[in-house]
């Protein structure tokens, strides 16, 4: 699919750990290439948003993140889509300009290890993969802001 970034560089050097701090270590495959990244490997600092073509606070808030992603070039932004068809997901993309790359994780694999009961979740990993925050539902700019903060600190 064009305009969106690549995959490649998104995992951190070593073996994937399983920790109830991580994703999970599962192979999702990039949404505009054939490569899968380990989830359990993500490098950050970074901001992982779980979402759906079909799930309306997921589409509403796309476009918040997009425009963080452009603002933020030191913290990876990457995109999880899930239990979605590809097909819908890369078309839904292209129309919004979202660039970031995107996983695809048909299964919800990664949402069912987050103990999350739906869609949007978005999540701050520190640069070991650690999950440091994360907001349930619709992101509000207030909250990822505060995701962005734990990141990097307050500016």
């Amino acid at each position: 699919m064009a305009g969106l970034d690549r995959c490649a560089g998104l995992e951190r050097e070593g073996s994937g750990e399983e920790s109830s701090e991580r994703l999970p270590a599962v192979e999702l495959p990039c949404l505009n290439e054939a490569r899968t990244v380990d989830a359990s490997r993500l490098a950050g600092p970074a901001v992982v948003n779980l979402w759906a073509s079909w799930c309306g606070p997921c589409r509403k808030e796309m476009p918040m993140l997009a425009e963080a992603a452009s603002r933020n070039p030191d913290i990876r932004f990457v995109g999880i889509n899930t239990q979605d068809r590809p097909e819908a997901a890369a078309d839904f993309l292209a129309r919004t300009g979202v660039t970031y790359p995107q996983l695809v994780d048909v299964d919800g694999v990664v949402l069912a290890d987050t103990r999350v009961p739906g869609l949007p979740v978005t999540l701050a990993l520190d640069a070991d993969g650690t999950v440091l925050d994360r907001v349930i539902g619709e992101a509000s700019s207030e909250e990822l802001a505060r995701l962005l903060d734990s990141l990097t600190g307050p500016e």
